[in-house]
């Protein structure tokens, strides 16, 4: 099982300017408290760019994470739905960097997150 599957990463949607994207939240995603991980929340979040990234590029090129920058900014705790927004903020040829929003079901601004990836070529043998 890989890491998309195991958060249960769904509906990654490709928008005019970005992205949109969901997850809910289950006991996995759970620090001891019950709240929202934030290393789970950090893991959607270099998941689902690298995913947007990906849909983007040509099929020499694929993309990886080269940094991960988050702001966790109001507790949930690990149930319903955690909403992601995604805004390509450069899209260049060697990287992309999003601005990502999370949300809950009440609207309510979760964390703020900003990952870069690394543009790189596929190298066939």
């Amino acid at each position: 099982m890989n890491l998309i599957e195991q958060l249960g990463i769904q509906k990654l949607v490709l928008t005019p300017t970005g992205f949109t994207a969901q997850m809910p939240l289950e006991d996995f995603h759970a620090q001891p408290q019950g709240f929202l991980n934030g290393g789970a929340t950090l893991a959607f979040a270099e998941v689902a760019a690298g995913m947007a990234s990906n849909l983007l590029l040509d099929d020499k090129h694929f993309a990886v994470g080269q940094a991960v920058n988050g702001n966790h900014l109001n507790p949930t705790k690990a149930a319903g739905i955690l909403f992601a927004q995604g805004l390509l903020l450069h899209k260049g040829g060697r990287t992309h960097v999003w601005e990502l929003k999370f949300t809950d079901a009440r609207e309510v601004l979760v964390a703020q997150v900003t990952v870069t990836n690394a543009i790189v070529a596929k190298r066939y043998e």
